[in-house]
């Protein structure tokens, strides 16, 4: 495997090596390499980080609020993950300001143990659908950090009405 390859650079993970739906060649490929391997677009749902732990498929997840069905879902994989003693972190993917406090706060679990891949919201949006903004700041130390939140941010309604597309109420 010309993966084993890297094992000489002592990475702390491989991230998503093979195809997302590959668990069986994934556990072969971890059985193989040193390097922990990660899943990330293999983990859609609770169901396939049950299948991950028991084929051995990794030792790392990257879990993504947005990816695997919200909140209740991503709380679920963290903890079968802990359970199993794989280490977890939060993947974004270019949330709303409402999305990334979400992601802070599941960040903030005990198995989230690798730094979280968040980011301000005013790196990709002119205009963020909510308010406050999620800002980076740097603390004590230099590191980054997020400023404290005297309220989660809450959607717009002007700001959501002008980027709705379609609209439907069932009752």
């Amino acid at each position: 495997a010309h993966l084993a390859e890297l094992d000489v650079f002592d990475l702390l993970l491989v991230e998503q090596p093979l195809a997302h739906d590959d668990l069986v060649d994934h556990s072969r490929l971890q059985a193989e390499i040193r390097s922990p391997v990660c899943l990330d677009e293999s983990i859609a749902h609770p169901r396939h980080a049950k299948q991950a732990i028991a084929l051995g498929s990794c030792r790392f997840v990257n879990v993504k609020p947005g990816r695997v069905g919200g909140l209740t879902n991503a709380v679920t994989i963290h903890d079968l993950c802990r359970e199993a003693g794989l280490p977890c972190w939060v993947g974004g993917m270019l949330e709303s300001a409402t999305g990334v406090a979400l992601c802070i706060a599941l960040a903030m679990l005990d198995n989230f143990t690798y730094p979280a891949d968040i980011f301000p919201s005013s790196k990709f949006y002119v205009e963020d659908l909510s308010d406050p903004p999620v800002e980076l700041v740097r603390n004590e130390a230099g590191e980054p950090s997020v400023r404290a939140f005297d309220r989660l941010p809450e959607p717009v309604p002007d700001r959501l009405r002008r980027c709705t597309v379609q609209h439907a109420l069932l009752r």
